[in-house]
């Protein structure tokens, strides 16, 4: 019998597809130990990073090293923190207005300090040679709101349920205080718009703002307009709005006793002339100059009590009675602007109540201030009216019938 003989080729493919078989074996395990691996460390990668600083931050409540104390540094790196910031910044005018930041590493390391004042950011940070000051602006943005409404109190109160912010309320009440007394002048039902331009700083706070354009229309005043050109506010026609006069002394409740060539006087019982004006109000409520001008006298004048007097371009002189007292610094022979503060109401000398006796002389003639031609004084009008107007019309086109 004839031995059997394995044929080379068919032993060859067997061992091979054996050897094949082993590799897989082989390999595939440590395929799948490299892929573990593989996703082990991708979990690793897209695993949240812990934080690389820790910041303590907030208002300038008291002193600024007490707040970089509280944050975890030492007194020296305050001591140091500090020294740089006064190189351009008084740490003594910081208020809560202002806010201040450490930044530090996990490990407690200072990376930075910084304080924010306006528009202002000083940021501290150690150096070779101790600690280094960076100053830069934060970035504003601006935008342009519109904001229109009617009365149904006052001015103050509807603008602030419109969210007027109060600061633009008292700058609207400015600009139309030469043409509309909004203490005695507003009526129920009166409207108003206004179109005010709104700066915001990075850090969230109010970087400033200006009305662009304002409204007032009354059924005591009629139709008042306001456009912003330059530094002052002018009118539909490009006149300035700023008058020679304002429109009172101050913020009264009421006349008690008007321009008269035959009053009874209420304390001497006597009719004789009244050549002025008297504005009830409470005592220590401040009376401010009707104008530019210089201050001629200042001190006690018999039945006026404390008495003031500022003397005006055109001939004009006012006068001011009955005052509680007078404003710190003003004395004879300072220079006043319109609507500064020159003292405060009173009921000194011949006086039955806390009020302002406030008289205007014309050339030496006393004249009724309440039929004084309010006329304008903010210089000359806009120059290109062309100009102005499509400026104008762009901002409030319904009071050009647009």
């Amino acid at each position: 019998m004839r031995p059997l003989r394995r044929r080379p080729g068919r032993q060859s493919a067997s061992a091979a597809v054996r050897g094949r078989a082993a590799a897989v074996f082989v390999v595939v395990p440590g395929v799948m130990i490299v892929a573990a691996l593989f996703l082990a460390g991708r979990g690793a990668i897209f695993r949240p990073s812990p934080p690389l600083f820790v910041i303590s931050s907030g208002p300038v409540t008291g002193m600024l090293s007490s707040h970089l104390s509280a944050a975890g540094l030492p007194p020296a790196e305050t001591a140091g923190i500090s020294a740089a910031l006064r190189k351009k910044l008084n740490l003594r005018r910081l208020s809560p207005s202002d806010e201040y930041g450490v930044v530090l590493s996990t490990s407690g390391a200072l990376v930075n300090a910084y304080v924010l004042k306006g528009l202002s950011r000083y940021v501290v940070r150690p150096s070779g040679k101790g600690y280094e000051l960076d100053v830069s602006s934060l970035s504003v943005t601006e935008e342009t709101l519109r904001v229109k409404g009617s009365i149904s109190s006052s001015l103050w109160e509807s603008m602030s349920a419109s969210g007027v912010p109060d600061g633009t309320i008292l700058d609207f009440a400015d600009i139309f205080s030469w043409s509309v007394d909004f203490l005695t002048e507003v009526r129920e039902g009166d409207s108003y718009e206004l179109v005010y331009e709104q700066r915001t700083a990075e850090n969230g706070r109010s970087a400033g703002r200006r009305i662009l354009a304002g409204v007032y229309d009354g059924k005591e005043t009629g139709r008042k307009l306001a456009f912003r050109h330059g530094d002052g506010y002018y009118d539909e026609k490009g006149e300035s709005l700023r008058s020679l006069f304002l429109r009172a002394p101050l913020q009264y409740r009421r006349i008690s006793s008007y321009f008269s060539k035959a009053r009874r006087h209420p304390i001497l019982k006597i009719v004789r002339p009244h050549l002025g004006i008297d504005y009830a109000a409470p005592a220590g409520t401040p009376v401010s100059s009707v104008a530019d001008g210089t201050v001629t006298f200042v001190g006690w004048k018999g039945g006026y009590g404390r008495y003031v007097e500022v003397r005006h371009a055109l001939g004009y002189v006012t006068t001011y009675g009955h005052l509680s007292r007078y404003a710190r610094g003003l004395k004879r022979g300072k220079r006043v602007k319109q609507g500064d503060v020159i003292a405060y109401v009173g009921s000194s000398g011949l006086s039955s109540g806390p009020h302002l006796d406030f008289r205007v002389r014309a050339d030496g003639r006393y004249v009724n201030f309440l039929t004084i031609r309010h006329r304008s004084s903010g210089g000359p009008p806009v120059k290109d009216k062309e100009a102005f107007l499509a400026a104008a019309r762009s901002l409030l086109p319904e009071a050009f019938g647009n």
